[in-house]
Parts: C-alpha cells; structure tokens; sequence
C-alpha cells in the first residue's frame, strides 16, 4: 500500500499544474527574432507549464529598453544580448545577472541592391573598400546603443570611417519595420535582426555588405541573452531554477530534435510565409546553442568587441562574476543528464 502512494506522489509531481495554481512570470524581450528561440520552444511545447509557470512575454522594442522595464519591475527576468547587461553594470545597475545564452551571434549585415549597384558594391571586394563606400548611407538599427548600433560603429572604425561623422544610423526597431523601412527606401542598408535578411534577401530587395566570417570580434559566443536581477534570484530561487529547467529543455530540444523545436518555433513568425521561414530557420540553427551555459571565454570575447567601438571613457572592465549567474542553468544541466 505505502509503495502505491509514493507512486501515485511521483506521478502528481510529474504532471503540469494547472491554470490558477501557476506562478504568473513576466519577460520583457527586445523583439521577436531567431536570437531568442530556446523562449519560443520552451512556451510551445509546454516547459514552463511543467515548471508551474504561466510566462507571458511582453516586447520592449530594443534591448536597453529591456533593461530599463526589468530594473523598473516590468518583468522578473528579460531576453536581450550579452551587451546589454555589461552596459547595466557600466551605469551602476549592478543587479543585472546574465542567466542563459539564448542564441549565438550572427549579425546579417544588409545593402540594397539598387543601393550596392548605384555605388559599385560587391561581397568580391575587400572588405574595406565596401565599408568606405557606403560613406553617407543611411543604415538602420533597432534602438541607439544597441547591439546593432555596435555592429555598425565596429564595421566603421575598423575600416576607416567615423559612424557618427560619415554614416547616417537610423534606429528603427522591430523585424516588420526595419523590413518596411528597406521597402520604402527609408534606409539604404541595416545592421538587422534575424529574419530581416531572409525576408528581403527572398524578395530581390537586399543583399550581404558582409560575410559572417569578416565580424570575426563575435564568431560564436553568446549574444541572445536571459536576464535576470540577483534579487530577485536571491529571493525566489525556486522560480530561477524552473526557468532554467525550461530553458535548458528547450535548448537540448533544438540541440537533438531541431525538426520539432523548428514547429515549436513557427507560431512566433507569422509575418513570414512557409518558405522564408524554412529558409530563416536553416540559415539559423547553427547559431542556436547546444548549451544554455555562458563561457568566460565569450563573455572576455564581448569585451574585447566593446572595447573597440566604446569611448575610453565610457569602456570599463566588468568581471565576469559580477555580471554572470549561470549556477542555475549548469544545475538544471546535470539534472538534467540524468
């Protein structure tokens, strides 16, 4: 008898909870993107309900807005970029805690064609010589201090431009207006979010200014990023952990079954047809992580970058220790191997 209780006690556990009974969870996410699909599968496929949560996600519509709402209460944990969270610390919003890589970095680098024609442009020429011909172009990013913007001011200083004396950077936010923005000949080019590329690239509009190899300063390391505060993480460590189990599922998910955290993902892309998709998808999963952990490797990586597009006297060392908090993402890892 005692052996059938303990039973039916190791079923109950197991099954999700129900409506009223969940934790209700906010997350504030810059935009809807391929940088933030571990979010995405974890929603679809039922983790965070099997954790007891009910998460809702809200879009900030840039990734410093995503820290102001968290720091601000508009959510208990947020999904920007690795960025983000190291500027917080620079402003003394110490806080912040990098919890979890969501994505890799892979930042399409995009030129009209009509654009690229007009001014001789071509992916066969030197790097160099493309950058210092889109002197006085207009190219757009999300949101002024961004990663998008960083893109942009290491592609200039590093090829001989001044951004903000000889470039035009336009911030314009989100996938469907950073893809109106190219159709309406508003901006000539962008440094844009995953899935403008595919969208435009499809329709003959845009083509690559860049290669992924040629942004080299961020090859691979962590860029989409969740976020939460230390305490918070202090106070509710219970609700951190289901978090990191969700996620760390959804990541092993698209590590060893891509084709179903592929449908996973597809209901938060409907602004793109079956084709676009499929297309956005194969281009994007070699960004995915296999692990939901962040190396001090990438994280030293991140510096390196930042150092060179940042003013030296807006650039400061954050230690990794201060800024990072995987310890719930590396338990839910081995508790999850087993």
């Amino acid at each position: 008898m005692r052996r059938c209780v303990l039973l039916l006690a190791l079923l109950l556990t197991a099954l999700p909870v129900q409506g009223a009974d969940r934790t209700k969870i906010t997350v504030v996410q810059s935009s809807y993107s391929f940088n933030f699909v571990p979010l995405a599968v974890a929603r679809t496929e039922g983790y965070f309900t099997d954790e007891g949560l009910d998460v809702d996600v809200v879009l900030a519509g840039g990734g410093p807005k995503t820290m102001t709402a968290l720091l601000g209460g508009g959510g208990q944990f947020s999904a920007s970029v690795l960025l983000d969270g190291i500027m917080a610390h620079r402003k003394a919003l110490d806080d912040v805690r990098a919890i979890a890589t969501l994505s890799l970095a892979y930042n399409p680098v995009l030129i009209r064609v009509d654009v690229a024609k007009q001014h001789g442009i071509s992916l066969e020429q030197p790097l160099q010589q493309r950058i210092a011909a889109i002197k006085g172009l207009r190219i757009a990013i999300t949101t002024p201090g961004a990663s998008s913007d960083m893109v942009v001011r290491y592609l200039a200083l590093t090829n001989g431009l001044s951004p903000d004396r000889d470039l035009q950077i336009v911030p314009l936010g989100s996938i469907p207006a950073q893809t109106a923005g190219l159709r309406a000949g508003q901006v000539d080019g962008c440094a844009c979010l995953p899935g403008v590329d595919t969208l435009t690239k499809q329709e003959g509009l845009t083509t690559d200014l860049i290669r992924p190899s040629e942004l080299g300063a961020l090859d691979g390391i962590t860029y989409g990023t969740l976020y939460g505060l230390a305490s918070y993480n202090k106070a509710h460590p219970d609700i951190v952990r289901a978090i990191a189990r969700a996620i760390t599922r959804a990541t092993m998910l698209i590590a060893n079954d891509p084709d179903r955290a592929k449908r996973a993902t597809r209901p938060f892309f409907k602004q793109m047809d079956e084709a676009t998709f499929d297309e956005s998808w194969k281009l994007y999963l070699p960004y995915l992580p296999k692990t939901p952990d962040i190396s001090k490797a990438d994280y030293d990586k991140e510096l390196a970058f930042e150092k060179v597009v940042l003013p030296p006297n807006a650039y400061t060392v954050v230690p990794y220790d201060e800024a990072v908090d995987t310890s719930f993402v590396r338990a839910a890892m081995k508790e999850l191997a087993h």
